[in-house]
């Protein structure tokens, strides 16, 4: 089921039609990995396995008609992009599904894709309509970090370098509270604060470790500080913390500089 469901997220692209280069390029390519490869079932059933002892996964997801790579977005390493909800007893999460799904276009690959997913956490949202997440501030803002983590290739190398990394990260019009946005309309968020009780990686991906990190939004103020140099991430994480927020996003906190 899971190998039909991936499928439908790579339809082929429509035949180029332009001569071939006189002089093309005669690398070797690699192999694509096939389809009923039993690593993407594995992932599926590691991540749905990790969010369920932490809630209720929705059985449906938050996935694209037409698949945004097709129209400009970064692809995703299986092409497949989508997002899962889990509500707990106090809390909705919105996360990636598909950053860590194997290489489509490399059947020697060993890596669970860019080895990450991310996620949102909201507080006392857990029993928001499927209709309102999708239109929420939450999900805007982690559907464009998600774009950002493929643009970039992933970021756990930074991650285990520098423990918390911070970003800027554009949003649609209105799709997040003024107070939260900069001047140029883009939203400040550090990624890698870590949920107490909650593991860092999942447990038994099959091809390799794979980071859950955390996205939360920080207001202008706390991120010019860190821009500026004035305010250490780990520095800015820690206040979250001793506030009692964590890595929870809040869009109607103040302030905390």
């Amino acid at each position: 089921m899971f190998n039909w469901i991936k499928s439908l997220f790579n339809t082929p692209t429509p035949a180029n039609t332009h001569k071939p280069d006189p002089t093309p390029d005669l690398q070797p390519t690699t192999p694509p990995r096939d389809p009923e490869d039993s690593a993407y079932q594995k992932t599926h059933d590691a991540i749905q396995a990790y969010w369920e002892k932490i809630g209720t996964v929705d059985s449906d997801v938050i996935s694209y008609l037409i698949n945004p790579a097709f129209m400009g977005s970064p692809p995703w390493p299986g092409g497949r992009q989508a997002f899962k909800i889990i509500r707990t007893s106090n809390n909705l999460i919105i996360a990636s599904d598909g950053l860590s799904d194997p290489f489509d276009e490399d059947a020697d690959s060993q890596c669970n894709g860019f080895e990450m997913e991310i996620y949102i956490e909201v507080e006392a949202q857990q029993d928001m309509t499927f209709d309102d997440i999708k239109n929420s501030a939450a999900f805007s803002l982690i559907e464009q970090c998600a774009r950002q983590i493929a643009e970039w290739g992933g970021i756990t190398t930074l991650l285990d370098q520098i423990k918390i990394v911070s970003s800027e990260i554009p949003v649609p019009d209105g799709a997040i509270p003024e107070t939260f946005l900069n001047q140029d309309e883009y939203v400040g968020v550090l990624f890698g604060m870590e949920a107490e009780n909650r593991p860092t990686f999942v447990p038994d991906t099959p091809l390799s470790p794979v980071r859950m990190v955390a996205v939360t939004a920080l207001s202008p103020a706390e991120v010019q500080d860190i821009a500026m140099g004035k305010l250490p991430r780990e520095q800015m994480a820690q206040m979250l913390m001793d506030a009692g927020h964590g890595p929870i996003s809040d869009f109607h906190r103040d302030s905390l500089v």
